[in-house]
Formats: C-alpha cells, sequence, structure tokens
C-alpha cells in the first residue's frame, strides 16, 4: 500500500544539499499495517517515546533564547494542524522540525466507529556541529492501534569522506510482515553534479532481498532510479533557477511499481507542479526522501515503513504560489485504479496584488471512484505568513458524496 504524506522546512545545514523548506513524504508500508506479531516492542515502545522527549529537552534552552542563529534551531518551526471531515475522521498532528530533531505526535479519530490511531517518533542528527566526526541518522516510530502496536528503528553513520553504513527493523505485533535491512551508501559531487550510490539488504517474511538506488542532481534537475525487492521506485524533478522571477515553475513526476515482490500491491503515479516554486515540497532535498524510500534515510525528509507519521502530506496549495497542481494514479492488484486531480490558483498573486488578497487561493478536484462515482470537490482558503507565525485554512466540500472538510494549520518559524 502506498500513501502520500509530508512535513515541513529543510534548514540550509544539511551538507550536499541546497536550503529548502516544506517537505514530504511519499511512504511505503507493505501489507495490512493493522495486522501484525510477536515483538520486541517493549524496549522498541520506550526508545521511541524517549528520543523524542530527549530531543525536544535537548533543544529546549535555545527556544527561549534571544539569538535565533542557533544551529539547532535556525530555519525550523513547530507545526501544528487539524483536519477534520463530516462523514470520517478527524486528525491532529504536532511536530517540531529543526536541524537536528524532527519528530512529534498525531491520533487518528473515527468518527463513525473504529479505534484511535495514535503515532509517534523522531528523527535525530546528533553530529550536526562536528562535521569532522562525520554525520549520524537515528530515527524510531511507533504507531499504536488498540492493543496493536507497529515499531520502526533506523539508523545510519557516515564518514566525513561520504562512506555510510546504517540498518533498521520493522516489528509488528500479531503480523509475519517484520522487516530488517542493512545497506552500504556514498555521497559526493563531482563538477556541480551531486550522486548517491547505495547497495542494501532486506528481508521481509523470511526471504532476503538485494537491492539499490542512484540518485543524480544539480540545481535544476534530478534523476533517481532503484529498488529494494519489493519494489521499483523512480523520480524526476525539474526547477527553474532562481532570478527572482515570479513566476518559476517547477515539476516533480514520482513511479513506484509495488508489483515485483512477494506482496503484490499497487502501480503508483504522482505528478505534482508549481507555476510558483518557493523552496519546499518540489525541492531537490524535499524530495530525496521519497526517490531514496524507507531504506534511504535521508534526513532532510525522513521517510519510513509505517504509516501514519507526522511526516505528513503536503496539502495542494502548500506546493507553491500562483498555480498549484497534483495528479496521482493508483493502480490496484484487482484490476481497479484510483485517480486524483487537485488544482489551485491564487487570484491576487496571478493579477498582481500584494495585499491579503495574495494569499487567498480557490481551487477544485476531481477523484474516480469516490467510490462508485466521480467525486467534484471545490475548495477555498488562506494560507500565509505574519513575521514568524503562518497560517492556513482550507474549507473543501465534495458535492457528490455532500462532505465538508475543514483544515487548519499553524506553524511557528523559529
Amino acid at each position: 500500500m502506498i500513501v502520500f504524506e509530508s512535513a515541513a522546512k529543510e534548514p540550509v545545514t544539511v551538507p550536499l544539499s541546497d536550503s529548502s523548506s516544506h517537505q514530504e513524504g511519499f511512504s511505503r508500508s507493505i501489507g495490512v499495517e493493522r495486522d501484525s506479531c510477536p515483538s520486541t516492542n517493549g524496549f522498541s515502545s520506550a526508545l521511541a517515546k524517549s528520543m523524542v522527549l530527549a530531543s525536544l529537552w535537548g533543544v529546549q534552552p535555545d527556544a527561549y533564547a534571544d539569538n535565533m542563529d542557533s544551529p539547532y534551531l535556525k530555519l525550523g518551526k513547530i507545526d501544528t494542524f487539524y483536519d477534520r471531515k463530516d462523514n470520517g475522521d478527524f486528525q491532529v498532528n504536532s511536530f517540531l522540525w529543526s536541524p537536528v530533531f524532527k519528530g512529534g505526535y498525531g491520533i487518528i479519530a473515527p468518527e463513525n466507529g473504529g479505534q484511535d490511531t495514535h503515532y509517534f517518533g523522531g528523527y535525530a542528527r546528533p553530529l550536526l556541529t562536528h562535521p569532522e566526526l562525520g554525520d549520524a541518522f537515528l530515527g524510531a516510530q511507533e504507531v499504536l492501534v488498540g492493543d496493536s502496536s507497529q515499531t520502526e528503528v533506523q539508523g545510519e553513520y557516515r564518514l566525513p569522506s561520504g562512506l555510510g553504513f546504517g540498518g533498521g527493523f520493522v516489528d509488528r505485533e500479531f503480523s509475519d510482515q517484520d522487516i530488517q535491512f542493512a545497506k552500504v551508501s556514498y555521497k559526493n559531487q563531482w563538477q556541480g553534479i551531486r550522486y548517491i550510490l547505495s547497495t542494501q539488504w532486506q528481508n521481509f517474511q523470511g526471504q532476503d532481498y538485494p537491492g539499490g538506488y542512484v540518485a543524480l542532481y544539480n540545481t535544476e534537475l534530478m534523476a533517481s532510479w532503484g529498488s529494494d525487492g519489493e519494489q521499483w521506485r523512480s523520480s524526476f524533478g525539474y526547477v527553474m533557477p532562481d532570478h527572482g522571477q515570479l513566476l518559476r515553475p517547477a515539476l516533480e513526476v514520482l513511479y513506484i511499481d509495488n508489483t515485483i515482490g512477494k506482496v503484490d500491491g499497487s502501480k503508483d503515479l504522482m505528478i505534482s507542479g508549481s507555476l510558483g516554486f518557493r523552496n519546499g515540497f518540489l525541492s531537490h532535498e524535499a524530495r530525496l526522501g521519497r526517490a531514496m524510500g524507507p531504506t534511504g534515510m535521508e534526513f532532510t525528509n525522513p521517510l519510513g515503513y509505517l504509516n501514519p507519521t507526522f511526516n505528513r502530506r503536503l496539502n495542494t496549495w502548500e506546493l507553491g504560489e500562483l498555480v498549484d497542481f497534483r495528479y496521482i494514479n493508483k493502480a490496484l492488484p484487482n484490476n481497479r485504479r484510483e485517480e486524483t486531480l487537485e488544482a489551485v490558483v491564487f487570484p491576487g498573486q496571478l493579477l498582481g496584488h500584494d495585499s491579503l488578497l495574495s494569499s487567498l487561493f480557490v481551487g477544485a478536484g476531481v477523484t474516480s471512484p469516490n467510490p462508485g462515482e466521480n467525486g467534484v470537490s471545490g475548495l477555498l482558503g488562506y494560507a500565509g505568513r505574519i513575521k514568524h507565525v503562518g497560517s492556513n485554512l482550507r474549507l473543501q466540500h465534495d458535492f457528490d458524496r455532500d462532505d465538508t472538510s475543514l483544515y487548519f494549520g499553524l506553524i511557528y518559524w523559529l
């Protein structure tokens, strides 16, 4: 099963990367996530919780300092949102996104029956201020549904030369869909072209899979391709150079084929674009997590096997300015197909207004099936920022299902 999710702003302190802001993950879960089998869950659960609390405690003193140039907080953010559908669930999600830690907590509460889902976790980069020692990546997250838990732990150490060694595991209670993996990778740069090469081993349901990924990118173009044995994953991205212009197109094409492994999944195509790229989801740094998959362990946009996760899906109107769009095509194993097309425009920006009007957007979407019939929806909202506080409000109505959803988010930029 593939889900589309996302997160937030990325600082400029990441080696071999440009600055970015909102991030998005395109994460994979194998099989039915709410089934699971006996585990190491006591230790793993404690590890996940203690990592979040310890990392938040570690940056707390700087959070109240007058000097926001701290390498632990600069260009980070605290993000929270509320999302509710008339005919479905409501979700609350909060997280901290900083140069040294990215993590948070969320809950999905069904209003039409069913059990609540709690999810939490975090990713830390403990060697941020000591590049002479190399780089390190530590991550843990957990999903709790009733009495069932799912736990994921990842870790990687990278030498200053660019050579890295990492691995991790996923433990699901009451299920045989546990995962273990290990990887060796190399990151470097040659004449303005940055590249990542990785080879890996993955074990799923007692079967070993070899795999590996490659990514090449410069300031404008990026391409990646690879497999972990259960899926093929490839991406292409383009970002127009920044010359201070209002019109700055950006595009991403991401394709994932889950039919190659032991568990038959879907084939997923996602195309996202904006005419007013301003850093964020469509940046190369945000794309690295989606491009390299759950075993990539990219701190710029941490991605794991489990979902849901605090690393939320970015909404269409957050892709950029002027005009944003997204097309999703999911070919299911039962020969069915699900398609979604969403687009928004910022009329005030198109007309050259520099006022409240420039933060207002309108849009429409079509989902087929929805279920069983096409669903046409309209939406309007506000997405803007005043000093250190960003806010976004969206009201969307599905005319075919007579379903209204309300989304409200707040961001405090550190």
